[in-house]
């Protein structure tokens, strides 16, 4: 591997992303540090703020004062030695006087606060009893993505992963921001440069609900932002610590009121007066359940490509046996961890020699040629940008009902098992892409088997059949898009859950219903027999006329006025 390389392979892994200096010197600057202020950076690099934090006070204060302040009042952590010593040599160079000693070269996630028992592992017990409001500052651009110390990572959960009733996610920037306003003062700062997906994406509203409800929370853009190794959207958080709610989120200078958030299921912190109104009632959720698909683990060894009707299968798949050995168990298991009374009964399996079935894949001398359909095989939901509708492209190889996959995930290199979806294999419903700047909704006859890469949704039991065609024309729509991206997931994955947080179009008459549906059964119709749709069709851009919002008290005919009613002359699904 590459010198190159494996520095991208680091930074990855550390969640790295080094911030420029001369961003970092405009958000220092815009802080009015006092000679006072205690701060911590807890991951900071080859030094960014910590230079321009002792530079703006050199300027107010005398180079001489401000070091001397540095040697007590400046704190920080660098978990990667190459950019600690980085950072040290600079110190050296720029004749800062010594490294004072509360730069330290470890992970902040196991660091503890000055008069605190600095051992090397982290618990409860510890943490609780440390002296946590210090700080009247913690700033810095806090790691997004990188991975947890595994040995830790258990206890770190207990102790930060659960405030004011809700999950906090465990995820780097997730947890520095946790432990950091535990280590602030009331009344204190905290000055982030951080992920954008803090402010929608499902996993993060733990979080949101506990920083609005403790924190003044104000989010803006990130001044003279100039990252060259990250593509990810970044903002700057920050968070006034005040342990009481406040009124209102400032995002981007403007007021969110909590209560529009708070009738958000996501407690997105991008909603406003114009989309706070179409969180009033029913969700899709309450008529469709959302639901991811399978993780393969293999893609190539199962799903087949159909051209023309046909695959080329070049496998003979067959059963073995394996012996169970406590290592393998142990290198399959999350974390390398293995409960106690497990292990013991692994141990008992290998002493005697016990073995568990496996699949066996044995290469053909040349592919066999396999008309679909076919017994041995199901057709298989793989994510596609077309919308309405679209004819199987992929067959995943099931014979006796999917034991050969079934058989794979559990006994492979993973600790991931499960299966996801299962329950809704073979059904009749709706899918769309993951990964996508839009929802490409189409309809999922029945018969496919599910992949995590096209979540989907099926009626709930009860629901009338049309509400299937009178969603998916919803979720075509531009308001929907709106609705979707600027309030419940404005980044580019589009979750089962996401779906299901969607308002249900509850406004629309029952006359502009019956004529949607319409709409959607015609599309369908011309969609199965061949024509391809996209966004820009007419067909696809009236639908919004449709589904426009109409405020409570307006009347039908207005209602109906809101869109020409033009029959299409497509063939009938």
């Amino acid at each position: 591997m590459s010198v190159a390389r494996i520095a991208r392979e680091n930074k990855r892994q550390l969640g790295q992303f080094m911030t420029p200096r001369i961003t970092a010197a405009a958000i220092v600057n815009s802080l009015n540090i006092a000679e006072d202020d205690t701060i911590l950076e807890p991951s900071f690099g080859e030094g960014a703020f910590i230079f321009e934090i002792v530079s703006a006070l050199a300027q107010r204060l005398g180079k001489q004062r401000a070091q001397e302040w540095a040697q007590t009042k400046l704190f920080g952590c660098e978990v990667d030695p190459r950019a600690f010593a980085a950072f040290s040599n600079q110190w050296e160079r720029l004749c800062l006087g010594p490294l004072p000693s509360s730069f330290e070269c470890c992970d902040f996630l196991k660091w503890l606060p000055p008069g605190c028992d600095k051992g090397a592992a982290i618990n409860r017990k510890k943490y609780v009893s440390s002296h946590l409001e210090f700080f009247d500052l913690v700033i810095g651009n806090p790691p997004f993505g990188g991975s947890i110390d595994r040995a830790i990572q258990d206890d770190l959960d207990d102790i930060l992963g659960f405030r004011d009733g809700m999950k906090i996610k465990k995820e780097t920037y997730a947890f520095f921001i946790t432990k950091s306003l535990d280590l602030l003062k009331l009344g204190g700062r905290l000055c982030f440069i951080c992920s954008d997906t803090l402010l929608t994406i499902p996993t993060m509203r733990g979080l949101r609900n506990w920083l609005h409800g403790n924190c003044d929370v104000r989010i803006s853009e990130v001044p003279e932002s100039q990252f060259v190794d990250s593509k990810q959207d970044m903002l700057l958080v920050t968070l006034t610590k005040h342990n009481r709610k406040a009124p209102y989120v400032t995002v981007f200078d403007h007021h969110t009121r909590i209560e529009d958030i708070e009738a958000t299921e996501n407690l997105s912190w991008r909603v406003n007066g114009e989309y706070a109104r179409y969180f009033t009632g029913q969700t899709l959720g309450d008529k469709m359940v959302a639901s991811s698909g399978m993780t393969i683990g293999n893609n190539a060894l199962f799903l087949r490509h159909i051209s023309d009707g046909i695959i080329e299968e070049p496998y003979d798949f067959s059963f073995g046996r394996e012996q169970i050995t406590l290592q393998r168990e142990i290198m399959r298991a999350r974390l390398g961890k293995i409960a106690p009374a497990r292990r013991k009964r692994i141990e008992e399996l290998e002493r005697l020699g016990e073995t568990q079935r496996v699949v066996v894949w044995t290469p053909r001398e040349a592919p066999a040629i396999v008309a679909i359909p076919h017994e041995d095989y199901r057709y298989y939901n793989k994510a596609t940008p077309q919308i309405i509708y679209s004819e199987p492209a992929w067959a995943i190889f099931w014979r006796d009902e999917g034991d050969y996959v079934y058989t794979f995930k559990k006994t492979g290199n993973w600790y991931l098992h499960g299966v996801g979806g299962k329950p809704y294999f073979g059904r009749e419903g709706l899918t769309w892409a993951l990964i996508a700047p839009r929802l490409r909704t189409r309809y999922l006859p029945a018969g496919y088997i599910l992949d995590s890469g096209a979540p989907c949704a099926f009626l709930r039991p009860g629901v009338e059949h049309d509400e299937l065609l009178f969603i998916m024309g919803w979720t075509l729509t531009d308001l929907c898009t709106r609705i979707l991206k600027n309030v419940i997931n404005h980044t580019r994955n589009i979750q089962s859950k996401d779906f299901e947080r969607i308002p249900y179009p509850a406004w629309m008459s029952s006359q502009a219903r019956a004529d949607a549906i319409g709409c959607v059964k015609q599309l369908l119709g011309a969609a199965r027999h061949g024509q391809v749709f996209d966004f820009n069709s007419p067909e696809v851009v009236a639908l919004n006329g449709f589904y426009a919002y109409i405020a409570p008290g307006i009347s039908p005919h207005k209602q109906r006025a809101q869109h020409d009613g033009t029959a299409l002359r497509l063939p009938l699904w």
